[in-house]
């Protein structure tokens, strides 16, 4: 007997991995990202990735993006904690122009 899990994720095609994705976060409550929307978001997160920031600019387009998946999570479901968000992403809007002014 082996004592080792199988990653059978390894085994499956992107179409397959995503597929079990839904039928995950259906089983654990949440709810289905729609698949073009995933997408979207998969390519924004490897965009993140690819390289580090340059300009502010790029600082809070990352934490924007980053404040606004969070704010969609249960976690994030409490009124003050929305409430900071929304006056953080006010924050950063408000720092974002004036930069552009200069």
């Amino acid at each position: 007997m082996i004592d080792d899990p199988v990653n059978l994720d390894g085994h499956r095609s992107a179409a397959e991995r995503r597929a079990s994705e839904m039928r995950r976060r259906a089983a654990n409550g949440q709810p289905p990202l729609a698949h073009p929307q995933q997408l979207h978001l998969e390519s924004l997160e490897d965009q993140m990735l690819a390289e580090p920031a340059r300009t502010w600019a790029e600082v809070l387009k990352k934490w924007r993006f980053l404040l606004d998946r969070y704010a969609k999570t249960p976690e994030a479901g409490d009124e003050r904690i929305q409430k900071l968000i929304k006056r953080a992403l006010g924050d950063m809007e408000r720092l974002r122009k004036r930069e552009e002014r200069k």
